[in-house]
């Protein structure tokens, strides 16, 4: 099988309540909202590609993630949340501002406010 992106991510749906007594657990999944950025990490042959959920290629903002990716040594599919770490707390803005730089200040901001995923 090969997976090529674009490729569509899977995103959680809010809901106002759980699911009734006697659902198995099997049959539901829950995820905590981690205020952070919804992407798919795509590594294969020396490559990686972070892409949004819109399809946009992220990977020149997040250098940080594509050499960690590329250091597994694995080809893979990683669907998650990429968050950024400031003073002990996800920091959305901080994120937001990670994603809008390119090159070298995209690899300077890596070093300050590394960006981890959840997967």
């Amino acid at each position: 099988m090969a997976l090529t992106p674009p490729f569509q991510l899977m995103l959680a749906e809010t809901r106002r309540q759980l699911p009734p007594d006697g659902t198995r657990p099997w049959e539901w999944t829950a995820e905590q909202e981690a205020d952070g950025f919804r992407a798919i990490l795509f590594a294969h042959s020396g490559q990686a590609l972070v892409q949004s959920r819109r399809g946009n290629d992220l990977t020149p903002a997040l250098p940080d993630i594509a050499a960690a990716a590329l250091r597994l040594g694995e080809s893979l599919v990683l669907d998650g949340e990429f968050v950024v770490l400031h003073s002990g707390r996800l920091d959305f803005a901080a994120l937001r501002s990670r994603a809008r730089r390119r090159g070298p200040g995209a690899a300077r901001a890596a070093e300050h406010l590394p960006t981890y995923l959840i997967v």
